[in-house]
């Protein structure tokens, strides 16, 4: 069964979901360029510019330490007015995610089933008239940039944008997730993924960002909890 967020998600979990969404802009503002959309891959590093700009707002400050009570409660100011800015940002992209996704598929002349990863120990299928082993339908695109696209990296397939629609899951689905659970009444309690990311945020010799460890070759694989 798959887990939720039950009560209100910690600042890094928004953090976090905001860089995969990060990636997944980028990526579209890439391909969107490559294809001659430059208003919409202008539009595509934009939405990720926002996003990427509202998180490091708190991260910077967390870096420079928080060493007395006031510079603590000050970060924790700087962390709400940050969920509540991506909350914003989210709602948006829900709302837009499903054109945005339709429109990908449209012009790579792919569907985002199609373009899922392949799983080697998926069992093979068998043609019930034969009984012979069912041919794998080609992918139309072997650009991997396109299958972390729609299904996110190879390891972590529920950082994807699929269709667009909370529904179908991937990021819609974990991002709509967080804005019901913003409604609860509970405290934000750290997970552990959330407590890694801020120890890495906090020290200046490490990156404050997926892309800063990708570069440092790094593989940033920690995962909160509440995947749909």
């Amino acid at each position: 069964m798959a887990t939720t967020y039950s009560q209100r998600a910690p600042f890094n979990d928004w953090w976090y979901w905001s860089e995969c969404f990060v990636k997944r802009l980028r990526t579209m503002a890439e391909l969107y360029k490559e294809h001659g959309e430059t208003e919409r891959s202008d539009l595509a590093s934009d939405w990720a510019k926002r996003l990427k700009d509202n998180c490091m707002v708190p991260v910077v400050a967390a870096r420079k330490g928080t060493k007395t009570d006031e510079e603590k409660s000050e970060l924790k100011k700087l962390e709400e007015e940050a969920i509540f800015n991506a909350a914003q940002l989210f709602r948006e992209l829900l709302v837009n995610l499903p054109f945005m996704s339709s429109s990908l598929q449209d012009f790579l002349q792919v569907t985002w089933q199609e373009c899922k990863w392949d799983d080697p120990n998926e069992p093979e299928e068998f043609d019930e008239e034969t009984g012979l082993p069912k041919k794998k339908k080609k992918k139309k695109s072997g650009d991997t940039r396109i299958a972390e696209l729609f299904w996110g990296p190879k390891a972590r397939q529920d950082e994807g944008i699929r269709s667009g629609k909370v529904v179908d899951g991937g990021l819609p689905g974990i991002v709509n997730n967080l804005l019901v659970a913003e409604k609860s009444s509970s405290n934000r309690a750290p997970t552990d993924y959330g407590q890694a990311m801020m120890a890495a945020a906090s020290q200046q010799s490490l990156a404050t960002s997926m892309q800063q460890h990708e570069r440092m070759g790094v593989q940033v694989n920690f995962k909160p909890g509440g995947s749909i």
